[in-house]
Order: C-alpha cells, then sequence, then structure tokens
C-alpha cells in the first residue's frame, strides 16, 4: 500500500519546484495589469447596467402596449 504522507510530501515538492521556476511579474507589472482590470471591470459593469437598464424598459414598453 502507498503511503499517503509520502504522497502529500512529493506533491509539496513538486509543486515548490514547479512555483520556483515560474516567472513572477514585477511590482510595477502586477500594479499596472491590476489598474487594467479594474478599468476593464468597471467598463463591462457599465455596459451590463446600461444593457439591462434598457432592455427592461424596451419589455416594459411592449408589455405596456399590450394592456
Amino acid at each position: 500500500m502507498k503511503n499517503p504522507f509520502r504522497s502529500i510530501r512529493t506533491f509539496y515538492s513538486e509543486t515548490m519546484a514547479e512555483l520556483f521556476k515560474a516567472t513572477w511579474p514585477t511590482w510595477s507589472e502586477l500594479r499596472e495589469n491590476t489598474i487594467v482590470v479594474i478599468i476593464s471591470i468597471a467598463i463591462m459593469g457599465l455596459f451590463i447596467a446600461v444593457a439591462d437598464f434598457s432592455l427592461a424598459n424596451v419589455v416594459n414598453l411592449f408589455t405596456g402596449m399590450m394592456r
């Protein structure tokens, strides 16, 4: 039977080895990318809000005509 603790230790050591191979962003790259993501989320949120408001009004307009 395979020792589960040995498997966990092997997984942990292999994970750490891969993380040390990774290229990590500098603080300035991280800050710039974070700003880009926040601005993108704000733009998408605004677009979704406008689309939702517009579609709700169009549906209310058509359902109001049916009465």
